[in-house]
């Protein structure tokens, strides 16, 4: 009686399981690859060939200079993927690092951009994937793993480098639990350098552990085990805050609402000049665009649909309200200049839940409604935000990264070499960032 009770418990909660996280229908393949292959494509050429992109190729950014890249020159590979830096590990920008280090020095720039936008590119691919059975739509889909390359606020502060992938990866490895006829041991390697190079992912634990009870369960299992290890690390390492400012709740709000409703649809640059002018409206105006396709899912939506809906709605909030709580200071205070530009990275991913919601609830709403036509307009409304968001995103008349190239890093360090200076000083983006490895290594 017992071993009955314990299977239907099973079968039941399997059950449930299956009706959250549906299985896909098997996609032609041919079709799928072909079309898979032009989106890579497409995604990679956007990356690095818009003006910010392509000023990448030659300006290194940050830790992808500092910390992976010293490090791959400086000491062993297992010693770097196990060594942790603000507090979590880094195991991907670190493979990536000991593969940059293999190239000649004066490709690193370039080896880091085309990486990050290839591994970027790499999301967008599993969200289109992974959620046909959550989207009928597939012009829906396709606008979803998008967003993934085109959203503005991610093609600033976190284009093609290493350093923030971490955001990406956070939402990549969102859909990448939820797919379910996923090939097994890529998904499952994907989800195992996330978990252990975003310190974020400790929120996609409920997702796994509903996938432990439906077939398939080598990813889920390949991630929780991957997020034991960098929880452990977590719990042992050291990292230094940003500031000791005291948190406020009310700036914490404010500012969640402007980086993720009002910079889902504007971008990050475009908030300093319409908050000071329109105030408090601009985010009643946001909210009112991402509230009206939200309601029609839920009460359109099936259960997997709600489900999708309200985990993706909480994510965003977690998220944001999160990053902003362990990393406040008060050049986060919405009344400080430019707004939300400070911790610009902080809106990507719950700007990309919050897309996951809205784009459930347009799907969702049944086609002979009254209520369509509200949420077709809300729909034609979004998408008109986000394309104009984006080609504001593209006349921006100067890059990104105005300082030092790469090759004139690299030449400045050999002259001082040449000259007699025991290491070479390597310096790169953003201003006063720079690493010293020895001369033999420039040469």
């Amino acid at each position: 009686m017992g071993d009955r009770l314990v299977v239907m418990t099973a079968q039941r909660t399997g059950a449930l399981a299956d009706s959250v996280v549906p299985l896909p229908d098997e996609p032609r393949h041919e079709l799928t690859w072909l079309g898979m292959t032009a989106a890579f494509v497409g995604a990679l050429a956007f990356l690095l060939l818009i003006p910010p992109g392509w000023s990448r190729l030659d300006h290194l950014w940050a830790e992808d200079g500092a910390r992976f890249m010293v490090d791959a020159v400086r000491s062993p590979v297992l010693e770097n993927l196990v060594d942790p830096y603000g507090g979590y590990l880094h195991a991907l920008p670190r493979l990536v690092a000991q593969l940059v280090a293999l190239l000649p020095i004066e490709w690193t720039a370039a080896g880091f951009a085309i990486c990050a936008a290839v591994l970027r590119a790499s999301i967008a691919l599993i969200t289109f994937a992974a959620s046909k059975p959550y989207l009928r739509s597939a012009p829906l889909r396709f606008a979803l793993a998008a967003l993934v390359v085109v959203l503005p606020a991610g093609n600033s502060e976190t284009l093609n480098n290493m350093a923030n992938l971490h955001w990406f990866l956070l939402y990549g490895a969102f859909w990448a639990l939820l797919w379910r006829n996923a090939p097994r041991v890529p998904i499952a390697l994907f989800v195992v350098l996330a978990a252990l190079s975003s310190p974020l992912v400790f929120v996609l634990a409920p997702i796994a552990l509903v996938r432990l009870f439906q077939p398939r369960r080598v990813v889920p299992i390949a991630f929780l085990g991957a997020l034991v290890v960098q929880g452990l690390t977590m719990v042992f390492a050291s990292r230094t805050p940003y500031s000791h400012d005291a948190v406020d709740p009310v700036q914490v709000f404010l500012a969640s609402l402007l980086r993720v409703p009002v910079v889902a649809f504007t971008g990050s640059e475009r908030v300093s000049q319409f908050y000071p002018a329109q105030g408090n409206l601009l985010i009643l105006a946001a909210l009112l665009a991402a509230a009206v396709p939200i309601a029609a899912g839920l009460r359109f939506g099936d259960r997997a649909g709600r489900t999708l809906l309200l985990v993706a709605g909480a994510y965003s909030v977690i998220v944001v309200v999160a990053c902003l709580v362990l990393n406040w200071s008060a050049a986060l205070q919405v009344q400080a200049p430019e707004a939300v530009m400070a911790g610009q990275r902080y809106s990507i991913a719950p700007c990309l839940f919050l897309f996951t919601a809205i784009f459930v609830g347009l799907d969702a709403t049944p086609a002979r409604t009254w209520e369509r036509v509200v949420v077709m307009g809300s729909r034609y409304l979004i998408g008109l935000l986000v394309v104009v968001s984006i080609f504001a995103h593209l006349r921006v008349p100067k890059t990104v990264l105005t300082g030092i190239p790469w090759d004139e890093s690299l030449a400045r360090a050999r002259a001082n070499c040449a000259a007699g200076a025991p290491e070479a000083r390597l310096e790169h983006e953003p201003q006063d960032w720079f690493f010293v490895v020895p001369c033999e290594s420039v040469r």
